[in-house]
């Protein structure tokens, strides 16, 4: 099942993704992730020595701002909103706070538009069944807020790869036999969408700018319960076949990507909108494809599904010839890679359906043409050498953009059907094959596949108990992660060991490709791992124009641990954190039996989880008078999110200096802020700060000045 299987509802939209990046330290180092502290001087990053320098064109010369507290906030926010030239990412011009300051982290779904139904075999859905009027909505919590989308965030704003989408439901609605408006699909609660196989080489047209030529997928469930409220009352196949799958399913899934997205407005004229006191919203506007279908019994919620081809052979790409063949002259510098690839080999009946979502290029950001690699086959390889061709595999982009990106292959009329079936009960691997390059361009990992829930953690380097007990001693914090490993897409069953390596974002090197390095001190311990020698890596950073040093060494040195998965434990083993230190960090998970590769920048064919440890903020000691002054609370809470994420003072009015600054008004929002920074709607998409960046000590501060409130 799952949704690689029929019944599938495929559609294509416009993805609208609108994260605030003043967080994002790309353009300009201005607060540590880690401390949640601003930098003492704020400073604009420098191109590596070799390329321009930077030039701070407004205001003039200002590499540098010296940042003192709140009295400084006013001068801040306009130096962080200044403009740049000679930068890389996108440029020329840029902004300190990157590309969109002022966004509110909504994202969604719009104007879609159903393309395909895919019915179960012997079902037959006419072109003109009811949900082929619909359209596919995600949707945030109900709620009077303003803000009411499913929002993006990252938990590693300094990182590409840790974004999250919190939502609420998958809504379908169309048109009933009277043309009227028509609730067809309602589920919720949906699960927390992690970024999977983030790919920079989705479109490979040279005129991409920003990230226009990245994508990402998100996948989502709603388990089975009342909830799911499919409408058989609409004389509509395609409803009622999905109704019955569902029913005999785990629920509903819903995959889609986002790619050849970037923002609508340039950073000049940006800039020339805040210096004229328009303080617009800039975000990142693409297209999605996505699919509908049901969760299978012991499938991950959030976790994509099924078997996975995530080993890469470049291919070379020819700037002479945008648009493909690929040259056969190997050149590193336009080396290239298909995106990774979720595969379900039914022998039952007798097919095998990929997700090449993301798989295969565009080479156009204008027409989102596809890059012509020339055929490519779906091969079935055996231990012995053995190989067999299942089918041609279409990615042409009105097949892709119909069946956003899901393509069957049937087996059953294939002359070999009787091998492919002996093979396959076997040890056996699939391989996307280039014909023209006779090369296995993509190909099914012979390890394990390790995958978690839990990709994006938060919890408090200390904690207390009671935060009013002035005299209790804090105790460090505690988390847990629970992965699970496959072989095949089968849970594994006998005793396997699983490392576990530490990496966090380089936070010495300020700027929008910040990779992925060795964490040079523990932010945790798992219990019961086994510590081993460190892993040693080239460093695939290395500059060899530069000489070698600390910060260009030619190999990192990665902290490991192993663990053991217990037999008979269905693949499952619950790691058990405790914080060391605050601070970002990623764990992840490896196969310890097969070559070790280097992790990329955007850790595509990697599996991994992000945690996020947040200080300890203690004010315990701190009298009720004092933080009820407004200097107090303004400089030790509001000022932090009034300088990061100035779109909350369109709401409430808490600065910085030189916005609508009202603490009488502030203070009629104190049983709303309460409300909304609740632990019990952490997980909806109305909690705030909507970063999810507030530690226990700061909330219990807020609390104690919303009591004094009267809240």
């Amino acid at each position: 099942m799952s949704y690689l299987s029929r019944p599938q509802i495929n559609f294509k939209g416009v993805a609208y993704c609108n994260p605030s990046t003043g967080d994002n330290n790309d353009f300009a180092n201005i607060f540590d992730v880690d401390t949640l502290q601003f930098t003492p001087v704020m400073s604009v990053i420098q191109n590596p020595p070799d390329k321009p320098q930077v030039t701070v064109i407004e205001p003039y010369g200002q590499q540098t701002f010296p940042y003192q507290g709140p009295s400084d906030a006013s001068d801040a926010r306009t130096w962080i909103m200044g403009l740049m030239d000679n930068v890389e990412d996108g440029g020329p011009y840029g902004q300190q706070a990157h590309w969109n300051y002022y966004g509110d982290h909504g994202t969604r779904l719009d104007n879609t538009v159903i393309k395909s139904i895919q019915a179960r075999p012997g079902v037959v859905v006419p072109t003109d069944d009811p949900l082929y009027s619909a359209t596919v909505n995600l949707i945030g919590t109900p709620s009077p807020m303003q803000f009411k989308d499913p929002v993006i965030v990252d938990n590693d704003p300094y990182a590409l790869i840790t974004s999250q989408i919190f939502s609420y439901g998958i809504t379908v609605t169309g048109k009933d036999a009277s043309g009227n408006p028509v609730t067809m699909i309602s589920a919720n609660p949906t699960s927390r969408a992690y970024a999977y196989y983030i790919s920079v080489f989705k479109n490979l047209d040279p005129n991409a700018i920003g990230f226009q030529g990245v994508s990402a997928i998100f996948l989502c469930s709603v388990p089975s319960g009342p909830n799911i409220q499919i409408n058989t009352s609409l004389n509509s196949p395609a409803l009622t076949d999905l109704a019955s799958a569902v029913a005999a399913g785990a629920g509903l899934q819903l995959r889609f990507i986002f790619y050849d997205a970037i923002y609508q407005i340039d950073p000049k004229t940006l800039h020339e909108n805040f210096a004229a006191g328009n303080y617009t919203p800039n975000p990142y506007i693409g297209f999605t494809l996505g699919s509908l279908g049901v969760l299978a019994p012991g499938d991950m919620l959030s976790a994509p599904p099924n078997r996975k081809l995530n080993v890469q052979s470049p291919f070379y790409w020819d700037p002479n010839a945008v648009c493909g063949p690929p040259t056969t002259v190997p050149n590193p510098d336009n080396a290239k890679r298909l995106g990774i690839t979720l595969a379900n080999l039914d022998l039952v009946n007798e097919v095998v359906s990929l997700d090449c979502v993301s798989t295969f290029p565009e080479c156009n950001v204008k027409t989102n043409t596809k890059f012509n690699l020339g055929p490519m086959t779906l091969d079935l390889l055996d231990n012995s050498g053995g190989r067999i061709t299942l089918g041609n595999i279409p990615y042409d982009q009105t097949t892709y953009e119909t069946y956003a990106g899901l393509v069957e292959i049937p087996l059953s009329t294939h002359p070999q059907l009787a091998e492919i079936k002996a093979a396959a009960a076997a040890t056996s691997f699939l391989a996307i094959h280039s014909t023209n390059l006779n090369v296995d361009l993509l190909r099914e990992s012979t390890g394990l596949d390790i995958q978690t829930e839990d990709r994006a953690i938060y919890f408090d380097a200390q904690t207390l108990a009671n935060w009013n007990d002035p005299n209790e001693q804090p105790v460090a914090g505690t988390a847990q992660v629970t992965v699970r490993v496959f072989l095949q897409d089968q849970p594994v069953q006998n005793e396997v060991r699983v490392n576990l390596e530490y990496w966090m974002c380089d936070k010495s090197q300020i700027n929008p490709s910040k990779p992925q390095v060795n964490v040079p001190s523990r932010y945790f311990t798992v219990a019961g791992a086994t510590h081993l020698a460190d892993t040693i890596y080239p460093n695939p950073n290395y500059n060899p124009k530069q000489p070698e040093s600390p910060s260009n060494p030619k190999t990192i040195s990665v902290i490991t641990d192993q663990v053991t998965i217990p037999a008979n434990s269905d693949g499952t083993l619950t790691l058990n954190l405790t914080a060391l230190r605050p601070g970002t960090s990623l764990i992840r998970f490896v196969d310890p039996t097969l070559p070790q590769v280097t992790p990329g920048f955007v850790w595509d064919n990697c599996s991994y989880s992000c945690v996020r440890i947040l200080p300890f903020d203690d004010y315990r000691a701190v009298p009720d008078s004092q933080i009820n002054e407004w200097s107090y609370i303004y400089a030790h809470f509001f000022n932090y999110f009034a300088l990061l994420y100035p779109i909350m003072s369109r709401v409430i009015p808490w600065g910085p200096l030189d916005a609508p600054n009202n603490p009488d008004t502030v203070k009629q929002f104190a049983f709303n802020m309460k409300s909304f920074t609740n632990p019990a709607v952490w997980n909806t998409t109305i909690y705030m700060p909507i970063t999810r960046d507030l530690s226990a000590g700061k909330r219990a501060l807020l609390w104690r000045w919303c009591g004094l409130q009267g809240a």
